[in-house]
This record gives structure tokens, C-alpha cells and sequence, in this order.
């Protein structure tokens, strides 16, 4: 699951693509979306808008006209290539370069 400090660009992978609360919304399971925003849901929680899937908008009272996103458990991040994981593994930090 994603978190909702999930930054706008990152770049995540559907696990669940299933009908939910609202319908599944056009997500296909393993399709890599980008994070518009994430936003906080009307029952609570959070939700995240995808930049490739508009949100519809529902007429909520008392609230009015709101967006619908997806649930934050839908969705991981997309891993890094294992390439790129050895790199940063072996790179020095800031601490060892500064002791040097």
C-alpha cells in the first residue's frame, strides 16, 4: 500500500484492480499510474487522484460536488531495478564522505 505522504509524480503499480466502494474506475491490475495528489477521503482516510484517470464527481451532501479517487491500498510503489538498488547500497553517504 501506498502511503499518503506519497509525493505527486511517483510512479505506482496496481495490485488490486477489482470492483470496490465505488466501482473499479478504469484501473487495470499492474498498470504503472502517476500520482496527481493524495487527498483526504470524505469517510476518512486518504484516496489518490491519478494523473491517467480523471475523477468522477459525485453530488455528496452536506459536501456538494466531490472527486473520487482510489484507495491508497490499491496501489505499491514501483520497485527500482535491481541495477539502480545496487548502486545506492553501495554508494558512500554524506557522514562516511564528510569523515574522509
Amino acid at each position: 500500500m501506498i502511503s499518503p505522504n506519497t509525493p505527486p509524480g511517483a510512479e505506482v503499480v496496481c495490485v488490486e484492480a477489482g470492483p470496490g466502494r465505488f466501482g473499479d474506475g478504469g484501473l487495470r491490475r499492474g498498470a504503472i499510474y502517476t500520482v496527481e495528489r493524495i487527498a483526504p477521503a470524505i469517510n476518512g482516510g486518504h484516496v489518490v487522484v491519478l494523473s491517467e484517470i480523471p475523477p468522477w464527481q459525485t453530488y455528496t451532501p452536506p459536501w456538494g460536488l466531490v472527486g473520487i479517487g482510489f484507495e491508497l491500498r490499491r496501489f505499491r510503489y514501483l520497485d527500482l531495478p535491481a541495477s539502480l538498488t545496487k548502486l545506492l547500497e553501495e554508494a558512500p553517504r554524506e557522514v562516511e564522505i564528510e569523515d574522509a
